[in-house]
């Protein structure tokens, strides 16, 4: 919508308005005088209206005051006896009053009348621009929109990169220990098929230990096989699925993976698991990637604690938090801990006390645990070390 440019007329000079005004006035005369002379009509009343309203509505209030002013003036001068003076006859003052009176009434309305006309172009094209505002306000809403929305998504690409980026870290920490967990059971193999091609050339066969030495064969390539299978599942980049998971499973498979980290490094762990836990609903490879991260963290920080004091306990509770059930684990050490006053910057992004680490671990951590609608957070111990914790609703959660 464009806005049109005023007129002229609607916005005159002071001194054309002024010219307007005797004009109208003068000629109201002339002609009221020409009519009486020719056809002895006497309209000087509706003339002298006319010549205010046109000044009123061309000029404006002070026009039309003055306007009336001279048409009283004029009216008295030419039309009233005795004429051609301002002498005004007794009898015909209530004429003059009631024309005066009529005259200021007329040109107010004009006068008032021209300023709402005036007040409404205005209005409008004020209006106009407003629209015009609004348009390119929306438009570069729109645009923003756009822009937040690409950048939503640039986001979550990069932390979908950036946490599987943190997964392959973690594994590449414990790359000793996923190597002798799958070379461990391979040896086994090994020896127990050496062991039945050892008992199959005898003159009588020991079927009984062959079949031993052949389910031990079986049992340890199926231990190879599972470690392989939990390792392409952390290190695999998959879309987040969420299942009824029973948390015991996911510990037994964080366990399995660090048992010879944990081992190498002189550490135990135990765990305090209840007999019955309700199921959750998550992603089993994200929820393995934090509780891995989290004991991880745990060895990390009991690196220089004495061998008999590295103790690991992880524990799961059954617990309610605002009507709502919650399965709560946590990991605790006998580490250097941390201070009081670092407990909120210890999720922030790139913040790390480890000499190596790229900070990123728990502030990971705690977004794939609030995308499943839980909460991750630490506290120190009463003694030594820390305890990370992490609760996350009950599947099918209904208030208590």
């Amino acid at each position: 919508m464009s806005t049109s440019k005023p007129k002229w007329w609607t916005s005159p000079p002071a001194g054309l308005r002024y010219v307007v005004t005797l004009v109208s006035v003068a000629s109201a005369v002339a002609l009221a005088n020409i009519l009486e002379a020719r056809w002895h009509s006497t309209p000087y009343v509706s003339l002298f209206l006319c010549a205010i309203m046109l000044s009123a509505w061309f000029g404006g209030y002070r026009q039309s005051l003055l306007a009336s002013a001279l048409s009283v003036l004029a009216f008295d001068y030419y039309f009233l006896p005795p004429t051609h003076t301002l002498a005004i006859n007794t009898s015909e003052t209530p004429r003059l009053i009631i024309f005066a009176v009529a005259a200021l009434f007329v040109g107010l309305i004009a006068a008032s009348q021209r300023n709402t006309t005036g007040s409404l172009r205005l209005a409008r094209d004020d209006l106009a621009v407003k629209v015009q505002e609004l348009k390119r306000v929306n438009e570069a809403l729109h645009a923003e929109n756009a822009d937040r929305k690409r950048a939503e998504e640039a986001l979550r690409r990069a932390q979908a990169e950036l946490t599987h980026i943190t997964r392959i870290t973690t594994m590449g920490e414990l790359t000793a220990s996923i190597a002798h967990e799958v070379n461990q059971p391979l040896t086994a193999v090994v020896n127990n098929a050496s062991a039945c091609l050892s008992l199959l050339p005898n003159g009588a066969p020991h079927l009984a230990e062959v079949r031993e030495a052949l389910t031990e064969i079986v049992d340890d390539a199926d231990r190879a096989s599972a470690v392989i299978t939990r390792v392409r599942q952390l290190a695999k980049k998959a879309p987040t699925e969420r299942n009824l998971l029973d948390l015991k499973d996911v510990i037994a498979d964080v366990l399995a993976l660090a048992r010879y980290e944990c081992a190498t490094r002189r550490v135990t762990i135990r765990t305090e698991l209840p007999d019955e836990l309700p199921r959750v609903s998550g992603d089993r490879v994200q929820l393995q990637q934090v509780l891995l991260n989290l004991v991880v963290n745990g060895m990390d920080a009991m690196n220089t604690v004495e061998e008999s004091k590295r103790v690991l306990i992880i524990c799961v509770r059954h617990e309610a938090r605002d009507g709502q059930r919650e399965a709560s684990v946590s990991v605790r050490d006998a580490g250097t801990g941390f201070k009081t006053e670092e407990t909120d910057r210890l999720f922030e992004a790139f913040y790390t006390t480890k000499p190596h680490g790229m900070g990123m671990g728990l502030a990971i951590s705690r977004s794939i645990i609030e995308a499943h609608g839980g909460r991750l957070w630490a506290e120190p111990n009463q003694g030594a070390g820390a305890t990370f914790l992490f609760s996350l609703p009950v599947a099918g959660n209904t208030e208590l």
